[in-house]
Formats: C-alpha cells, sequence, structure tokens
C-alpha cells in the first residue's frame, strides 16, 4: 500500500500528541518530589492531618524524638490522652528539636539540627503546617537549641546566628525570616556569651537578653535598654502586652539559688520590680486571662508575693511552661522529687483547675494551639 503524504502527517501529529500527553505526565508525576526539593508545596497535593478537623478546643503542642526524627503532636486538653501525630521533622540522629507555636495556632516554628556534628551542630528553621502537615525549611545556618519568636502577625520570625566565636565572645547575628525564606538582618551583638529574643512590645519593638562578661542585658532593637542581673538569667517570658519581663536569675551571692524576678517597660522606660521576698523558683508564664505570672516555686520554700500553681497532691513540684490561650488551663513539665538538686523524673501534664494529667511519651513542650 502506497504511503501518502497526509498519512506521513497524521502519523507525525498523532507522534506529537503522544509524546506532549507522556511529557505532561511525567512533568505531573514528578511536580511533588521538584516542590519538594525547592521546599515548595502545592496545596492540590497537599494532605489535610486531623487537626483540621478536630473538635473545637484548646490543644498542646508537644514534641518527642525518635532517633532521626522528631515527632510534631496535639492534645486536646480535655482529653489528654487523645494524642495526635501530625508531622515528622527530620534531624541529626538524637538531636532533639525546639520550637514554638504561632500566634494564631496554626504552625510551629521548629529548630532542627541537620548539619555538622554532635560537638559543632549547625541547625535550619523549618516551619510545620499543623492544618496541612507541610514543612518548609525557611533558613539555614541557624543556631541550635534557641526557641525561635514569632512577630505578632504571624507573617515571620526571629531567630540567631552565631557569625564568629572564640575565647572572647561570638558575634551574634538577630535575623527576621519570613514564612518562604527571606532573611532581613536586624542586629548583630558583639563579644557576646549568647542572644536570645523575647518578643515583641506593643510599639513593635523586639526584646532581646544578651548574656555577656558584665552578666544579663535587655535589649531594645539592638540598643541596651537596661540590665537585669550582674550574672546569668533564664527562662523569660514576655508578658502578653508586651509591658513586662518575668525571668529566674542565677545567684550566686550565697551559692547558686534559682531566683524569680520581673522587670517592667511600660512607658517605654525600664525599672526593676522587686518581689516581697527572695523566691527560690524555676520557670515562668503569663495568664492571658488574668494577666498573673506563675513561678515555678521550690518545696519548702518561700511563695510570697508571686503566684503559685498549688499540687494536687502535695509530691514533686512544677516548673510552668504556658497557659491556653483562654487561661483556662496550664501546662507544666511536673517532677517527682523534692527539691531542685533532687528534682526526680519529669513529665509533661496539663492542669485544669483541680484536675492535672499527664501527656505520655512526649519530652517538649512547643506552645498551644486552639481549634
Amino acid at each position: 500500500m502506497a504511503v501518502t503524504r497526509q498519512h506521513v502527517a497524521r502519523h507525525t501529529n498523532l507522534s506529537r500528541l503522544i509524546i506532549g500527553v507522556s511529557v505532561v505526565a511525567a512533568v505531573i508525576a514528578i511536580a511533588p518530589i521538584i516542590a519538594a526539593a525547592f521546599g515548595v508545596s502545592s496545596a492540590a497535593v497537599q494532605p489535610r492531618t486531623a487537626f483540621a478537623s478536630a473538635p473545637s478546643g484548646n490543644y498542646v503542642v508537644v514534641s518527642r524524638t525518635e532517633g532521626t526524627q522528631d515527632v510534631i503532636a496535639v492534645v486536646w486538653a480535655e482529653n489528654p490522652g487523645a494524642v495526635t501525630e501530625l508531622a515528622r521533622v527530620p534531624h541529626i540522629e538524637g538531636m532533639g528539636t525546639t520550637g514554638t507555636v504561632s500566634p494564631d495556632g496554626t504552625r510551629v516554628a521548629v529548630v532542627a539540627v541537620d548539619a555538622g556534628t554532635a560537638t559543632r551542630p549547625v541547625a535550619s528553621l523549618v516551619t510545620v503546617d499543623l492544618i496541612s502537615g507541610e514543612l518548609f525549611r525557611a533558613a539555614l545556618r541557624i543556631d541550635p537549641d534557641q526557641r525561635p519568636v514569632w512577630a505578632p502577625d504571624g507573617e515571620s520570625i526571629v531567630v540567631t546566628r552565631t557569625t564568629r566565636g572564640d575565647d572572647s565572645g561570638s558575634d551574634v547575628q538577630v535575623l527576621r525570616v519570613a514564612l518562604r525564606g527571606t532573611e532581613e538582618a536586624l542586629w548583630t551583638a558583639h563579644g557576646v556569651l549568647g542572644v536570645y529574643p523575647v518578643g515583641f512590645e506593643a510599639s513593635g519593638a523586639l526584646l532581646a537578653v544578651t548574656l555577656d562578661g558584665a552578666g544579663s542585658t535587655v535589649v531594645r532593637d539592638g540598643a541596651d535598654l537596661l540590665q537585669i542581673s550582674g550574672s546569668f538569667t533564664r527562662d523569660w517570658q514576655l508578658s502578653p502586652d508586651g509591658k513586662e519581663l518575668a525571668f529566674i536569675e542565677a545567684d550566686l551571692s550565697d551559692g547558686l539559688r534559682y531566683v524569680a524576678r520581673r522587670v517592667s517597660f511600660a512607658g517605654g522606660a525600664a525599672s526593676a520590680q522587686s518581689l516581697m521576698a527572695d523566691v527560690s523558683a524555676l520557670g515562668a508564664a503569663w495568664n492571658p486571662a488574668t494577666g498573673a505570672v506563675e513561678f515555678g516555686i521550690e518545696p519548702g520554700g518561700s511563695s510570697e508575693g508571686v503566684s503559685v500553681q498549688a499540687l494536687r497532691d502535695g509530691d514533686g513540684f512544677d516548673v510552668p511552661l504556658g497557659f491556653a490561650p483562654d487561661g483556662s488551663a496550664l501546662a507544666v513539665t511536673h517532677w517527682s522529687g523534692e527539691d531542685f538538686t533532687q528534682p526526680g523524673l519529669p513529665a509533661i501534664q496539663v492542669v485544669d483547675g483541680g484536675n492535672r494529667a499527664n501527656i505520655e511519651g512526649y519530652t517538649r513542650f512547643l506552645g498551644w494551639a486552639r481549634r
């Protein structure tokens, strides 16, 4: 049979169509792989987690380490036995993550050690979407073991990156990272032991605490504001209105004691507020419903002038982690021991009025979310 020019044209067009369809199909098939490689996801291929359709209420966001992954989960405060795993964040073997929940309770900013070694770890900032389960690497080469601070609008995250370090101290850069990875250098502290962003004032100014040879200093947008201690401090918690800072001072005047402190920034000035007594404590949490701050009081010590979470059975002690958004419940680390020198074993618990319940199997508190 003779092959006409029309037959050839039809055959060529059909071949092009088949090739074209095959290429399109191949691109569609590998699109999720390409997206993952570049840290981009598509809503069309992203599943929704169980949290997206969870009952309304307050949820504790927690994590635990399993080898080379950290498991992120939510726990319903009304039923702490109801634990829902949402995502897994990869990291170097045994190097657990730290993180904080966004102001709207839909994301977690996670600091994961994914490079370097156990002695010289290098971390990345990873955002976890609690609704879709999406992971996005927003920044590389940041400091490990820090708690990222969310901007009030939830559109960016503040972290630190050490750029130089030696025996004389370190240069630490404070960065603002947008949700999709754009970085802005805010300022650099020189010759310090560490810089720890704590939150934003109502004016939008960023507050941080620097530790150096002189002690602990509060910094506002990179400028020294007030030295709060000649020693080291820890457990910094900024009040919901951004006007007060609660913290724990490592008092070395008579051995080592951990003492509850607070500082006011009302009216743009800064002034120390002495408590009615030196209270031995660890941890601090502000109740958004009452504006009161809760410290974790050492058993047998004075609690004069501070709010105290009473233990149901009187055994052990609590270190407060954070209140639910409506102030109805408090997450704590409950220690089974006698005091700070003999703390015993820890467990994360939800305290709701006179009731408390363990969150089994999880070791780190990331914050609260609400459905």
